[in-house]
């Protein structure tokens, strides 16, 4: 009986979950625990960085998203500051990389990965959102990208910094299979 009790356990560890996010990062002032236990939305598309103003600033990028919450592309089309003044609790890792490139995009490294970035966002409610930044030599491998209906495959390994300058680094790795998300312009990325 207990070996098909550790052979239960062993196929439940190696299940196949195409969103997975690895990594935790402990409550502050303005942001809840960050633990990313459900993906509800794994999404990507292309969108322009915008100023504080709503400006675009630079060329459109590939942004993968992944969040706790279900139907988040409906939710962006609707509420186009959702990641700058959060309506509701949520949590979500943000990546950006070259649009039009397949490969491994190292954030801090000059050329074609200069404005590959990655952020995490999480809320406890309604209030203004302190994102955490991805640090140099985090890395988001990208293996597929298909626009109108297509999948983005891949998997990253990303440090995060503390918005509360307390020195520590955050780990978060995983992988992703998202959905193609048509209406990601316009939304206002932190």
């Amino acid at each position: 009986m207990r070996k098909l009790a550790a052979l239960f356990v062993l196929a439940a560890a190696c299940g196949n979950n195409d969103n997975l996010i690895v990594g935790g990062v402990a409550s502050g002032a303005t942001t809840p625990d960050v633990i990313f236990d459900n993906i509800g939305s794994s999404i990507h598309g292309v969108a322009t960085l915008r100023d504080a103003a709503g400006n675009p600033v630079g060329s459109p990028m590939g942004v993968i998203i992944m969040s706790d919450r279900p139907g988040l592309c409906d939710i962006l089309a609707a509420h186009r500051d959702y990641f700058r003044s959060a309506p509701e609790a949520y949590e979500a890792l943000i990546m950006m990389v070259p649009l039009g490139y397949l490969g491994t995009f190292i954030i801090g490294r000059e050329g074609t990965d200069a404005p590959t970035a990655a952020e995490i966002v999480a809320t406890s409610g309604k209030q203004p959102t302190t994102p955490f930044h991805a640090l140099n030599n985090s890395y988001i491998a990208l293996t597929n990208w298909a626009d109108n209906g297509g999948n983005a495959t891949g998997s990253f390994s990303l440090g995060f910094d503390d918005p509360y300058n307390s020195g520590t680094a955050h780990p978060f790795y995983g992988r992703f299979k998202t959905s193609f998300c048509s209406t990601l312009e316009g939304t206002l990325l932190p």
